[in-house]
């Protein structure tokens, strides 16, 4: 009975390592196609392009926001600023971090978040805690803090009838 079995056993192995060689003899095939070999060789480059995408994409809705909420006084472009930092903020909570930080580390290997916390201890402005998530939590409350500010300064204004004047009417 034992002897049986352990024939069986090896059959098996024997199929086994047939069917590993012929898995490894197509993956050697698969490696040498000229297209793959082009591939492996633009794949750093192209994370580096798409990293930088993503960074150039990260920094334009920070600045754009922040320009919206400085100098603009119109309630509807706040509200769009407002919405998509609401929406940030959630999908910070869902994924532990911003999606565009996620993306950057992905492709670059370092993110915007990491170069601000560097730059501020270089500058002697130190954070207690380590941690990106919160830092970003943290801006983003605040930025959703002052936009719902000023979107209620604005409307307090508009009640009580109080004229704003800009230079461009």
């Amino acid at each position: 009975m034992s002897l049986l079995f352990s024939n069986k056993e090896k059959e098996k192995d024997k199929k086994i390592k047939k069917k590993l060689k012929k898995c490894n003899k197509l993956k050697e095939e698969i490696d040498n196609v000229l297209l793959r070999k082009i591939a492996k060789n633009i794949n750093p480059n192209f994370n580096i392009i798409l990293g930088g995408y993503y960074w150039l994409l990260h920094i334009f809705i920070m600045l754009f926001s922040g320009i919206i909420l400085l100098f603009d006084n119109n309630i509807f472009h706040l509200l769009i600023v407002l919405i998509f930092a609401c929406l940030d903020s959630i999908a910070c909570v869902i994924l532990h971090d911003c999606p565009l930080t996620i993306l950057e580390n992905k492709y670059l290997k370092k993110c915007l978040v990491d170069s601000k916390y560097n730059f501020m201890n270089n500058s002697n402005i130190l954070y207690k805690c380590n941690h990106k998530y919160e830092k970003t939590l943290e801006f983003l409350t605040n930025m959703i803090s002052f936009l719902f500010g000023k979107i209620l300064f604005i409307i307090l204004m508009k009640l009580f009838s109080v004229k704003i004047y800009n230079n461009n009417n």
